[in-house]
C-alpha cells in the first residue's frame, strides 16, 4: 500500500473527476498504481515505464523517442513523471506526437515537494512555466490547477517525508484535517490584515490537461 499524503489525496480528489475513453497511453506508470482505475469512463491502459518491477506493458527509457506510432492513442497521462525526466521538452513533444487529434493530455507534478529520485529528481514548474511549455505543443483548453496548497500543508508534506513510514500514516489520519484548518485560519488573518495571500501560492503540486487540435496549426 503506498502511503497516504496531502498531495496524493489532492492528485485523487481531481482525477476521479476526469472521464476517460479509448485508450490510454500511461508514461511512467506503474500496473500497481490506484490512480490508474480513479476516473471515470470506459478505457484501457498501456503503460511504458523503464523498469521492469513495475511490470509495464512497454519496457522503455523515457528519456528517449517513444516506440510508439504517431496519432496512437486517445489519453496521455504522466502522473508525478516529468520532473524525473532530463530531457522533458522531448518528452512532451513525443506525448504530443503520438496523442490522436482531439486527444487529451493529463500531466501531474509536484511543485512545493521534497526530492525524490526516481533514479533521479531533476525539475519543479510553476503554473506560469507549465502554461508556456503546453501552449509551445500548440495544444489548446491549457486548463491548470494547483494541487492542496497553504503555507501549513507545506510545512506538514515537508515534515512528513522525514517520518518513519508507520508513523506516516498515523500522522496523515490525525493531522491533515487539523492543518486544513489552519491554513483556513492563516488566510482568513492574512486577507483581514490585508496581506495578499492565497494558499495556490503554495501549491503542493498540479494537475495539467490540455487537447490536441482536430486539425494541424
Amino acid at each position: 500500500m503506498s502511503t497516504p499524503s496531502l498531495l496524493r489525496d489532492a492528485e485523487h480528489d481531481v482525477l476521479c473527476r476526469i472521464t476517460l475513453s479509448g485508450t490510454v497511453l500511461d508514461l511512467g506508470g506503474d500496473k500497481r498504481s490506484a490512480y490508474q482505475s480513479l476516473c471515470m469512463g470506459t478505457y484501457t491502459v498501456t503503460t511504458v515505464n523503464a523498469d521492469p518491477a513495475s511490470r509495464p506493458d512497454i519496457v522503455h527509457d523515457l528519456e528517449r523517442p517513444l516506440p510508439i506510432a504517431d496519432a496512437s492513442f486517445d489519453t496521455v497521462m504522466m502522473i508525478n513523471v516529468l520532473e524525473h525526466i532530463f530531457q522533458y521538452h522531448a518528452l512532451l513533444a513525443e506525448s504530443a506526437r503520438v496523442m490522436k487529434p482531439g486527444g487529451n493530455i493529463i500531466t501531474v507534478v509536484p511543485f512545493l515537494f521534497p526530492t525524490h529520485p526516481s533514479p533521479h529528481d531533476y525539475w519543479r514548474f510553476t503554473e506560469e512555466a507549465l502554461r508556456k511549455e503546453f501552449e509551445m505543443l500548440h495544444l489548446e483548453d491549457v486548463s491548470i490547477l494547483p494541487l492542496g496548497g497553504g503555507v501549513y500543508a507545506a510545512r506538514y508534506l515537508f515534515i512528513d517525508r522525514l517520518m518513519p513510514c508507520a508513523l506516516r500514516f498515523v500522522s496523515y489520519y490525525t493531522l491533515r484535517y487539523l492543518v486544513r484548518l489552519f491554513d483556513v485560519a492563516f488566510a482568513g488573518v492574512a486577507h483581514a490584515i490585508g496581506k495578499k495571500y492565497e494558499s495556490s501560492d503554495y501549491a503542493l503540486g498540479y494537475i495539467v490537461t490540455a487537447r490536441k487540435p482536430i486539425t494541424a496549426r
